[in-house]
This record gives structure tokens, sequence and C-alpha cells, in this order.
């Protein structure tokens, strides 16, 4: 991956100060757009707008590092199987990427690559941190139509129109990086702007996403 935004970039102080967490880019073959490429589909959630960090936000599966977790890779499958009930023996690890620093939470993020020829049926999960399950074709993400550099309070961030809301902050920064390295980004009109409100940005303002399925 790319060299991310300068708010992402991790120095000695994330590394000091920081708490280790990981997430988990799950791709799996698509379902809905099977003829357009990629020919695949990404999980996403939508977050709790309840929880501390980041409510209401459209995210990747994932979380903080448990001191029993053997590494990244324990602790993304950890977190998505306890968010989105996914059987982590369905999951291959293809690798892990640099680590990404998320000042506004203060984690130390390792993002985490992951193939699900056949991710089955998910498991019921408790209800509390995560809101929906989504299972989004890449081709959608990737339509330039729906590409804006999405601002609030003067910071921008990378962003993806998705129903019901936008994938933005860490998580559209992180894609937008993923999707240029991999040599999938279609040109878009990088001037367009979307400005978000700070209620809109806690999930007070914005319908539920429409979950999997």
């Amino acid at each position: 991956m790319g060299q991310p935004p300068e708010v992402h970039r991790v120095d000695a102080v994330a590394r000091a100060e920081y708490r280790p967490a990981a997430v988990l880019l799950l791709f799996t073959p698509t379902l809905a757009r099977p003829d357009v490429f990629p020919g695949l589909d990404l999980y996403l959630v939508q977050r709790s707008p309840l929880l501390r960090h980041h409510p209401g936000q459209i995210a990747l599966p994932g979380g903080r590092a448990d001191d029993g977790d053997a590494g990244p890779a324990a602790t993304a499958l950890r977190e998505t199987h306890e968010e989105i009930g996914l059987a982590p023996e369905r999951v291959e690890v293809i690798g892990t990427l640099p680590q990404v620093a998320v000042p506004i939470s203060r984690f130390l993020v390792t993002p985490v690559v992951g193939w699900a020829t056949d991710p089955g049926g998910l498991e019921d999960v408790e209800v509390g941190e995560v809101l929906h399950t989504l299972r989004l074709p890449v081709s959608d993400l990737l339509d330039p139509a729906g590409r804006s550099t999405v601002t609030i309070h003067g910071h921008g961030s990378a962003g993806f129109a998705v129903q019901g809301g936008w994938v933005w902050g860490f998580t559209g920064n992180l894609l937008d990086g993923v999707f240029d390295e991999l040599g999938w980004t279609r040109p878009w009109d990088r001037s367009r702007e979307y400005a978000m409100s700070m209620a809109e940005a806690r999930g007070d303002t914005l319908p539920p996403a429409t979950p999997e399925g």
C-alpha cells in the first residue's frame, strides 16, 4: 500500500502510546455483480450510534487487540467473528498491510487482508457494537459517481457513497489507498466535496445502511 495520508502516519508517539488493533478487509466472490470487474464483494459493518468511538460509522470489521491474541490476524478474525458471526476457519488470511494510526481513538491499526470462497451462513451475534453487516460489491465502491472527498471542520477524507450513508474517515482513506495500490481505482472528480455535519458524522441523522441480504 502507498503512503497513507499524514493523519494516519505512524510516528514515535503512536508506536509508544497508541493501543494495537486490527481490521479485516474480507473479500469474497460477488453475489450481486458477477459480470462487473473485479467480481468481488467486501464486508463492512455499520457501527452502533451508542458507541464512544466512531458511532454510526460504516467501517471494516475489527477492533482492539486482546492479550491472548496471537497477532494482528488473530485479532481481526476474532473481532470479525464477534461482530458479524463469520467463523474464522472460513477465512484464508492472505497477509497484512503496514500499520496506520487513528489519532481520534488512539489506535495503531494493522489491516489484515482475507479471502473467503464461501463465507457460509453468518452466526447470530449479540446486539451492541454493530447495527448491520454489509456485503457490498467492490465495483459499486469503485463507481466514480459515488466518490467524493468528505469534509468536516476543515478536514477531508476519501469518501465512498453507499446506500444509507458514506464510508469515510479512516476506513475511506484505507480503502482509497488499497484500491489505488491494486490498480482498481477508476478516474473520478477529486475536486468533488461532500460537507458532512457533526450530527451526520455521529450517525444521528443517517438512516441505517441496507444490511446484507
